[in-house]
């Protein structure tokens, strides 16, 4: 999940759950989810330029005469209102609009459930959806665009990932406090891995192959990969500057790519410099010649709390070969933060400027949501982002050798 949140919504097959922490669930940016729902469903001013020609979308749902239906545009952090317009008694309805470049829409039912694609000036094709209460099931006649095609298959896989993901979450919900539950546990969070690990491996695999188009910046943008590596930004930066140069996506995918390009793989990670529990600053180049974790975490935040037993055991494990941990904070209240290290027993280098989400080492490394993580070698270069679990173990023991 994103500090960009609006893909929360939007996909919830596309959520990690209790997979991370961001402002959202952190509680800092609104404490009420439906007020913030009623907000990004307000009508917006569109960014569209218009020209004088325009789409039409054209289309029927079943059985559903004098039904509402909204075209919005979707941006990352909110929705933009184009048109609506009511069926007619036989379910039909026409959607007009005019932008100078394609854009990703959603139409959305009464209900709020929906269809997306990609559209521009040239769509011109009839939708026919049947609203099921599994969900909508729809098909297209017309010039669709290639853009809309993928995101619907994108959706598809996705969502089979996201049934599979919520069944673990509801049996892990279920378990007792006992050992044997614990090992069960355990078992559960392997094939949880596994499965985000499968599912971000063919998500990434549809985006490098497309040669030309928006899918691979939509990938990044709207956080359906919460660690897209320099090979896909780099990929969706050229596929966006064949697919159209001027842009308002290639523009974003650029400007991205060049803040955020040194924080991935391959990069030398920037010094942090910041103040330990004791009051005295401790500096992450400090460990150059070591293999090391910097691990972004909070007190409050529940992904990170049940990652840290994990983390302590590689640590045990790791140190004496030359691992070491870096963790900075993102409290804002010290006593919180002091508390929850001794409680789950944190034994490495602590720091933290107690900024929250305003902590300047988050700002650095360009931190949106936690638990975040970067390895790095012993020559300081990041070798690994966002690995937990087994994932991280193995990238130790190929570091660092197996015991």
């Amino acid at each position: 999940m994103q500090k960009r949140i609006f893909g929360f919504l939007l996909f919830a097959a596309f959520s990690f759950g209790n997979y991370s922490c961001n402002k959202l669930n952190a509680g800092e940016i609104k404490n009420n989810i439906n007020a913030w729902v009623k907000e990004i469903t307000t009508p917006n001013k569109s960014t569209l330029v218009r020209v004088e020609t325009g789409f039409v979308l054209k289309g029927n749902i079943k059985n559903k005469p004098n039904h509402l239906v909204k075209l919005w545009e979707m941006l990352p952090d909110q929705l933009v209102f184009i048109d609506s317009v009511r069926t007619d008694k036989t379910g039909d309805f026409v959607l007009r609009g005019n932008t100078k470049e394609l854009i990703f829409t959603h139409i959305q039912l009464e209900n709020g459930s929906g269809i997306y694609m990609a559209i521009d000036n040239n769509s011109d094709f009839k939708i026919q959806m049947d609203a099921l209460p599994e969900g909508i099931s729809y098909s297209i006649e017309g010039n669709e665009k290639e853009d809309s095609k993928l995101l619907k298959q994108l959706i598809d896989m996705n969502s089979g990932y996201a049934m599979q993901i919520k069944q673990i979450e509801n049996q892990a919900k279920t378990l007792p406090n006992t050992p044997e539950a614990y090992a069960t546990g355990m078992a559960l969070q392997t094939k949880y891995y596994v499965l985000i690990a499968e599912r971000d491996a063919k998500i990434k695999a549809m985006s490098l192959g497309q040669k030309e188009g928006f899918i691979p910046y939509f990938i990044i943008t709207y956080g359906v990969l919460q660690n897209p590596d320099i090979s896909l930004f780099t990929h969706a930066v050229d596929c966006a500057q064949k697919a159209d140069k001027t842009s308002k996506y290639t523009q974003s995918i650029e400007q991205r790519y060049n803040t955020e390009s040194r924080f991935m793989v391959g990069g030398e990670a920037p010094n942090i410099k910041l103040k330990q529990l004791d009051g005295k600053e401790m500096e992450l180049f400090k460990l150059r010649g070591k293999v090391v974790l910097i691990d972004f975490w909070a007190s409050w935040c529940g992904p990170c709390r049940r990652e840290n037993p994990n983390v302590r055991r590689l640590y045990s494990r790791f140190k004496s070969k030359g691992f070491e941990i870096y963790g900075v904070s993102l409290d804002s209240d010290a006593a919180r933060w002091k508390g929850a290290i001794a409680t789950d027993s944190l034994s490495w280098f602590h720091v933290s400027d107690l900024g929250g989400w305003q902590s300047s080492a988050a700002a650095l490394y360009q931190v949106h949501s936690i638990p975040q993580t970067f390895l790095l070698d012993k020559n300081g270069r990041i070798v690994a982002k966002g690995l937990r679990g087994e994932q991280l173990e193995a990238k130790l023991e190929e570091l660092l050798g197996k015991d």
